[in-house]
């Protein structure tokens, strides 16, 4: 049985989940009778929230936007998520003040359970800017992954998993979990492979079954002083399927802010050109980025680039050419006549 003011919390949580309940619906949730829910709706009108019933057959009640805010109850995974959003927001200029203050209140009154998974994330989390690919999805990972993954890297446990490779395999694993980081909208993993007896980088999207292990991972040396720099490079090895290098007619200073870490290095040649090393996932992608950049540019090496610039010139002419203008309509209005 619920005390009155626990099941006002709860019928507050019911009524925030989905726009209309009817009162049936909200009783059963509650195990208690319509009546009860009737006087339970009227304390929330009392307090100031405005519930709001639409009679007659598919009627219900309906939470309106107010001026006052609800409380508000998060699961362990919906309040990480809220977390991460407001320390991503926390480093915007201009709002990083008003984010980090309701992040500190957020965290004040999460019960201790929520605030222990929500800080082991944020103390084994890092971010780092290797900007953004094109064309490419941004794969969803469940936060409750990623909380259990947190947990691995706080208190030295191993993680038994599934894990799909790129391509397509997928195979039963053993992890130690160090270290997580969030770069180009992807989360990574940078965990001992008990199978493979090497540290890797993982994407914890492409992680499924997870669960924790009885055993304690084993004291290692971790793989680099640096785990950022050691994940960035593990990610542009990832990424760089196909790599090319090209001369660019403009100063390294105009070209080094469309190159990022992932894709690959520009050189000073002169005052004037610069030697761009790329890669990516295929030709056609490094051709098509290196055209953002507007400059002119020479083939150093391989051939099949020269190919792709070749088919996305075909592919561009075509676009060119289907075009005609739209023929205008038959004029059906009738002469105006002159005023007499």
């Amino acid at each position: 049985m619920w005390d009155t003011s626990e099941r006002l919390l709860k019928l507050l949580s019911l009524l925030q989940r989905q726009q209309e309940w009817s009162s049936n619906s909200l009783a059963e949730e509650l195990g208690v009778t319509a009546r009860t829910i009737t006087r339970d709706i009227s304390r929330l009108r009392s307090l100031g929230y405005p519930v709001t019933t639409r009679k007659g057959h598919g009627g219900g009640y309906t939470l309106q936007n107010g001026a006052v805010l609800p409380p508000i109850m998060f699961e362990a995974k919906e309040a990480a998520a809220v977390l991460l959003a407001l320390e991503d927001y926390a480093t915007t200029a201009g709002t990083s003040a008003h984010a980090r203050t309701a992040l500190e209140k957020l965290q004040r009154v999460m019960p201790s359970r929520v605030q222990a998974a929500t800080k082991a994330l944020a103390s084994h989390t890092t971010t780092i800017d290797l900007g953004s690919p094109i064309g490419v999805d941004t794969p969803d990972t469940d936060v409750t992954t990623l909380l259990l993954l947190s947990r691995c890297c706080r208190d030295g446990r191993q993680l038994n998993c599934t894990y799909r490779h790129y391509s397509g395999k997928s195979r039963s694993r053993v992890l130690e979990p160090l270290h997580l980081v969030r770069a180009m909208g992807r989360w990574y993993l940078l965990a001992y492979c008990t199978d493979d007896q090497d540290w890797a980088v993982f994407r914890a999207d492409r992680i499924t079954d997870a669960k924790l292990s009885p055993h304690s991972a084993q004291a290692r040396q971790p793989p680099a002083t640096d785990l950022d720099e050691y994940v960035s490079q593990a990610i542009a090895k990832g990424w760089q399927q196909v790599t090319a290098t090209v001369r660019v007619y403009a100063a390294k200073a105009e070209i080094q802010h469309w190159i990022s870490p992932a894709w690959g290095t520009v050189t000073e040649e002169s005052a004037d050109t610069c030697i761009v090393e790329a890669g990516a996932d295929t030709y056609d992608s490094i051709a098509r980025w290196l055209l953002l950049t507007k400059a002119e540019q020479t083939i150093i090496t391989p051939p099949e680039l020269a190919h792709s610039f070749e088919h996305i010139a075909l592919q561009s002419q075509r676009a060119a050419t289907s075009w005609a203008p739209e023929e205008e309509p038959p004029n059906t209005k009738p002469p105006v006549k002159a005023a007499t």
